[in-house]
């Protein structure tokens, strides 16, 4: 089956900030051609590690964010090296980087640099607050974005005592890596028309900063500051806790809200289970009624929470998802694995790594299309696995040459 970025050659200086927009565009069928520094990519250095042991080639968290890429590890800090990766990135289509602005304009690397030579590169530069500016020279990490951003303050317990918590597996890095592939997309869609490329600056402060959903639109409309609220969104007003434990002492989301055609539905479950107290008096046929206590609590938290302290929490999603509430169980990420409709769906793609001689599950891709697919050919590559090669077929070195630059210390 085909794939989105078919025929692509992407370019992809190594750093934690920008890896998911290669992952995205090499499971999505780019060639992916990481350039790292001769001890590894920073990611390389995260963990976990495969049994504990740290080594470059066993990050569990750069072997998810690197699917299909290809490794060439380059000292671009010597001239060599620059001259080098310029040749790659002249016959490159998407260069991507995310380097403290003004890094790479001091080795001749810069967009103004190398764009004469391809007119048709479209070079994506990730930063922390975008290349000008007064704050261009500040760094940041991902949970200091997502503090500066807005996510953190409205992320965490609805008690105001406790600690703000920012989302966890790098949301803020995320979302502007998920930007800046939208970004090229566009960029790739104008090129097939004008056959020329175009420089694109994303700024992770900006993604973040228009990630924040409702609390901005709140505050800019009514002036209203949004508070914290335990596994919902953030609003101006405290909501009930939607949180429940249910029989077998798994806690499900199960929110006090229904409809009127899902409500007589819940009024016969609630008898069934001899719960339903005076809820079958006609008062409670009437929706505002409902839905204000589904704000203050009330009987009908009581019935519910009565309810779920008798049944499974599987067989309550079940039996909720029937009758059209949106219910779930809260599941450990790991559980996932073994969830029918993930195997019925062929979610998983078995990838082989026959360095340690397993083959491990790994998600498939963002969605499923019967004409384009998008999913992980192979497992991430290890550390200069594939310098030699790379340097013989795009810059057409020979092995003495190659050599040479490995015994100098230039590339790896």
């Amino acid at each position: 089956m085909s794939k989105v970025f078919d025929g692509l050659t992407v370019i992809e200086l190594a750093d934690r900030r920008n890896q998911m927009v290669g992952k995205i565009m090499s499971d999505a069928g780019a060639r992916v051609i990481q350039i790292e520094p001769t001890r590894g990519s920073p990611g390389r250095w995260v963990g976990p590690y495969l049994n504990d042991v740290q080594d470059p080639n066993k990050s569990l968290d750069y072997w998810w964010y690197n699917t299909g890429k290809e490794s060439v590890a380059l000292d671009i800090t010597r001239l060599p090296g620059q001259q080098m990766l310029r040749r790659l990135i002249e016959q490159a289509d998407v260069f991507v980087e995310s380097t403290k602005p003004g890094t790479l304009a001091k080795y001749g690397l810069d967009y103004a640099s190398v764009a004469p030579s391809n007119s048709k590169l479209i070079y994506a530069s990730l930063s922390d607050f975008g290349q000008d500016g007064p704050w261009a020279q500040l760094e940041m990490n991902d949970p200091a974005h997502l503090a500066l951003g807005g996510q953190m303050g409205v992320g965490g317990y609805s008690d105001p005592k406790e600690t703000p918590i920012g989302g966890q597996g790098r949301q803020a890095y995320n979302a502007a890596s998920v930007i800046t592939t939208h970004s090229i997309s566009i960029a790739l869609w104008d090129r097939m028309t004008t056959d020329l490329g175009q420089y694109i600056d994303v700024a992770i402060h900006d993604c973040c900063a228009i990630c924040t959903e409702r609390p901005v639109s709140y505050w800019m409309w009514y002036n209203q500051p949004s508070v914290r609220q335990t596994g919902q969104h953030a609003g101006p007003v405290y909501a009930l806790p939607i949180q429940v434990q249910a029989a077998d002492g798994r806690y499900m989301n199960a929110r006090f809200n229904f409809p009127n055609n899902v409500w007589p539905k819940m009024v016969e479950w609630l008898k069934e289970l001899d719960v339903v107290g005076d809820l079958t008096s006609e008062k409670w046929n009437d929706p505002p009624t409902r839905a204000e206590a589904a704000k203050v609590g009330g009987e009908i938290e009581v019935a519910l929470k009565a309810l779920l302290a008798k049944v499974p929490a599987q067989e309550a999603f079940e039996r909720a998802q029937s009758m059209g509430l949106t219910w779930g169980v809260i599941r450990a990420p790991e559980e996932n694995l073994d969830i029918s409709h993930f195997k019925e769906r062929n979610f998983w793609r078995d990838i082989e790594h026959e360095d340690i001689g397993k083959t491990l599950p790994y998600p498939r891709g963002f969605y499923f299309s019967e004409g384009l697919d998008v999913s992980p050919d192979g497992r991430a590559p290890h550390l200069g696995e594939h310098t030699k090669a790379i340097l013989t077929e795009k810059l057409g070195m020979d092995a003495a040459q190659v050599d040479m630059l490995v015994q100098t210390g230039v590339v790896r």
